[in-house]
């Protein structure tokens, strides 16, 4: 992108500089302005416009390039993000001063540059707020945002639905769009993953609608979804994003009121090694220990995955402590059991509506911590294992059973990155 720009900028260039040369008027030397047009030689007065015409073309090609106008400068730099800006800005200083700094640039560099940010979509806005900034908040006008839900975010990628039905990947630091064949009962499929980056040729998308009872998946390369069935009613909590690791899809939910929290599993390359059976069934870990009181006080819960592990978080009303981690080993087969965990020593978790992870921390004060997508002041809110309260991170607020400030809508946790992507891709 950044050799087209400057390609049309020589162009630009070039073509003011005719309009400039087209539009000169000549003046004599001094020295043959005393003589009128009789003592005037005409071919001395047409060699000597002759000269002073190439002169002039001279100084106008040799103009450099940062007497470019400024307004044409602010008008190429508007659309620019990120390393395309960064090319921009780092030409001269005329051109430096005609671009702002991206909004972003902050969060890609260090010492911040590859930790975890909170991102919420309202509107056509996207809002960032970063654990280690201290009431401070990024923001980014994104109008082909406008009206789209977050479903899910992996790899530095969102996957994003409509209501009108349309779904498509958006990379929000490089402001890349993907779009996907749209899906018409979008009122029924809120639970959506896809299984690895866009880019990735073997990359799927997957949603489960209606409760658990039918899920609709697709393909890279296809122009339809298909829509396929489930044997058996699983219903989830809090409409959860399905996990997809080492090719299974996981998805914590109940069979039934008053049953025990469960994991249900099913193997999506089902579907894709026989595309014509419609009928699938869940299968199911052992029953989760369920802390007391869950179907009456449960707040959220949240999925992920950790070094081969699955990690049931659960946040609860009224209830102490009010975040329960329990954990499974995949590796241990048929003697796999749930477990309740006080202590994830150097990780810490981050959880939200669109994506839950782990992470290492890069600090001691920060390990051991479960990090909201909750704000207050601007500034993020965590729970602590060793102290089993919630925090702020630039404040002394802390609270046993309820965590203050605003938990954002529509939001995830998401990695800052930048990727590059050919001009002629398709899904």
């Amino acid at each position: 992108m950044s050799e087209n720009i400057v390609q049309f900028f020589k162009q630009e260039e070039e073509k003011k500089k005719e309009e400039e040369l087209d539009g000169l008027s000549f003046e004599l030397p001094f020295h043959l302005l005393s003589l009128n047009e009789e003592e005037l030689d005409g071919s001395c007065s047409e060699f000597s416009l002759d000269i002073l015409r190439e002169k002039e073309k001279e100084e106008v090609l040799e103009r450099p390039w940062s007497e470019l106008p400024f307004h044409l400068l602010c008008l190429f730099s508007a659309p620019l993000i990120l390393r395309d800006l960064d090319t921009f800005r780092a030409i001269c200083k005329s051109w430096r001063l005609s671009s702002p700094m991206s909004p972003l640039r902050p969060l890609l560099d260090p010492p911040y540059s590859r930790s975890p940010c909170l991102m919420s979509l309202v509107k056509q806005k996207c809002i960032f707020f970063h654990p280690m900034h201290d009431n401070v908040i990024y923001q980014m006008d994104t109008p082909e945002l406008w009206g789209a839900t977050i479903r899910c975010s992996k790899y530095g990628w969102l996957l994003l639905s409509r209501k009108n039905g349309s779904v498509f990947f958006f990379h929000p630091f490089d402001r890349i769009k993907i779009e996907l064949p749209s899906y018409s009962n979008w009122k029924r499929c809120e639970s959506m993953s896809f299984s690895s980056p866009p880019t990735s040729i073997d990359c799927f998308v997957i949603g489960i609608i209606l409760y658990g009872e039918k899920f609709i998946i697709i393909r890279r390369g296809e122009v339809a979804w298909t829509l396929c069935e489930f044997t058996d009613y699983f219903r989830p909590f809090n409409d959860s994003n399905p996990l997809l690791y080492k090719g299974r899809c996981y998805w914590l939910g109940v069979r039934g009121y008053d049953l025990p929290a469960e994991v249900g599993i099913f193997d999506p390359h089902e579907y894709l090694s026989h595309p014509n059976q419609y009928k699938y069934r869940w299968k199911y870990l052992p029953p989760i220990i369920p802390p007391k009181h869950l179907n009456n006080s449960l707040k959220n819960s949240y999925l992920l995955e950790s070094d081969g592990k699955l990690f049931a978080v659960f946040e609860l009303h009224e209830i102490e402590p009010s975040i329960q981690i329990y954990s499974v080993n995949l590796s241990f087969g048929p003697r796999m059991e749930w477990h309740k965990v006080t202590n994830i020593e150097n990780k810490m978790l981050y959880v939200s509506s669109g994506g839950s992870f782990s992470e290492l921390a890069v600090a001691k004060d920060m390990s051991n911590k479960i990090y909201l997508p909750n704000v207050l002041d601007n500034n993020g809110i965590f729970y602590s294992l060793e102290t089993n309260k919630y925090h702020s991170c630039f404040s002394d607020y802390s609270s046993r059973n309820t965590s203050l400030g605003k938990e954002l809508t529509n939001c995830t946790w998401t990695i800052p990155s930048c990727i590059d992507l050919d001009e002629g891709f398709k899904w």
